[in-house]
């Protein structure tokens, strides 16, 4: 009868622990199935698949699909340009941007998206981030855009970014300097401020509109501004002996926008954005009025199935077509894989021949940039806060749910690969669970 017992007090604690709850606190159900930092929901904010915790969540297909890139030419001055988040249904040819935060700072203006740094009444900045509703892997990215970076504090960006990975590429603007833009790039998180390279010499970048624009190869990575190209790294300079890796971002990811307070953050971080936010100075208003977005695989995807549609949500629905072209993108998409997997032996053969062209001009920034950044490097918590949740990190204090996942808008984001570090956590949950069963047997056993 005690062998019984224990067999059974053993069997529940494991089916206790197997079904406890996977989204912090809580277990996302069918009617809130998408986790995200530790709160279950249905809607955009928390569905949408750059937020959105696949493995924390109701179920592997909880989390909408993620809509692959389609050539677009985006002019804000048209109504499926922009959307705030919670009017967002998950539909990317109807929204082609989305805020990421509630309350949300941006909003469409006389043709122009308009995302604004406000003052908080802690004293901090709480901005805003708008982001594609689309991925891509490769391509060229044009922005038509302003910086709002008039006082020295205010941070404006444009990057590429894969948050859940941690590469990007990205154009940054800071107030201490409007005359320049900041370019960098970042593979799996490993920030190293040291390699930022300035542009040219601009007309006031927050007066001014500018064209600038990123152009992303499995090879290489180009920044431009008004046509000029003032930057190239090659995927070749990029690998890293120690790790036998070359540390270039590849990953699919999505192209946003933001404008955040990097005066109130660490000093490395207050330092190299201008110093404290002079709120006098403002309004602190970024713009952007178009974008154009020309994807590497050609016709990646023409086809995409929303959420709730009666079509279907699964991948072969998404990549299968009705025309040639579609075809074509369903063998883009499948070859991908082996382009990229490829890619390393191709070229680290060539790495040789690849010259580092960029090196003798950014060698200067990079030395000056040493003392000041390397601060800010050391600074990863509250940089993640400033880059990325500056403009949610207040709301935090005054409400219980996030206003979206606060990594997702910057490079320096605290950002984690989550599907691989909630596969670790429930693996070792599965083990414990499993063992203490074993050892709950043997005891009972040995009544």
């Amino acid at each position: 009868m005690k062998s019984i017992t224990l067999f059974a007090l053993a069997a529940a604690a494991v089916l206790q622990t197997a079904t406890a709850a996977k989204c912090g606190s809580q277990d996302c159900g069918k009617d809130s199935p998408c986790c995200v930092r530790g709160y279950c929901n249905a809607n955009a904010m928390y569905c949408i698949p750059f937020n959105c915790e696949v493995q924390n969540s109701y179920s592997a297909d909880s989390c909408w699909d993620t809509a692959h890139c389609v050539k677009s030419n985006v002019n804000f001055g048209s109504a499926n340009a922009f959307a705030q988040i919670a009017d967002y249904k998950g539909d990317p040819s109807k929204t082609a941007f989305v805020s990421q935060f509630e309350p949300s700072n941006a909003k469409v203006v006389g043709g122009e998206l308009q995302m604004e740094l406000v003052k908080q009444g802690d004293g901090k900045g709480f901005g805003a981030t708008v982001t594609n509703t689309r991925a891509i892997q490769y391509g060229t990215v044009t922005a038509v855009m302003r910086s709002g970076s008039v006082s020295g504090g205010v941070v404006s960006s444009f990057i590429i970014r894969n948050d859940k990975l941690g590469d990007e590429i990205d154009f940054e603007f800071v107030g201490a300097d409007k005359s320049t833009v900041e370019s960098n790039y970042y593979w799996h998180d490993q920030l190293d401020y040291t390699k930022m390279v300035k542009s040219q010499v601009l007309s006031d970048t927050t007066k001014n509109d500018h064209t600038y624009q990123i152009q992303w190869t499995p090879d290489q990575i180009v920044w431009v501004v008004d046509g000029n190209a003032f930057r190239t790294v090659k995927r070749s300079e990029t690998w890293d002996a120690g790790s036998g890796t070359f540390k270039y971002p590849d990953s699919e990811a999505y192209v946003s926008f933001s404008i955040w307070d990097g005066g109130s953050g660490a000093q490395g971080t207050a330092d190299w954005a201008g110093g404290a936010i002079q709120w006098g100075q403002g309004p602190f208003v970024a713009g952007v009025k178009s974008v154009d977005i020309d994807c590497y695989y050609k016709g990646n995807e023409t086809t995409y199935t929303p959420p709730g549609s009666s079509g279907g949500d699964d991948d072969d629905d998404k990549s299968s077509s009705d025309d040639d072209e579609d075809d074509e993108s369903s063998t883009d998409k499948s070859s991908k894989d082996d382009d990229k997997s490829s890619k390393d032996d191709d070229k680290s053969s060539s790495d040789d021949d690849e010259s580092s062209e960029d090196d003798d001009e950014s060698s200067s920034d990079k030395t000056s940039k040493d003392s000041d950044k390397s601060s800010k490097h050391s600074s990863n918590d509250d940089e993640s806060d400033s880059k990325d949740a500056s403009s949610d990190q207040s709301s935090e204090d005054s409400s219980d749910e996030p206003e979206s996942d606060d990594s997702v808008d910057e490079e320096t984001g605290s950002s984690e690969d989550l599907d691989e570090s909630s596969d670790t956590s429930s693996s070792t949950m599965l083990t414990a669970s499993l063992s203490a069963v074993v050892a709950a047997m043997a005891a009972a056993c040995a009544f």
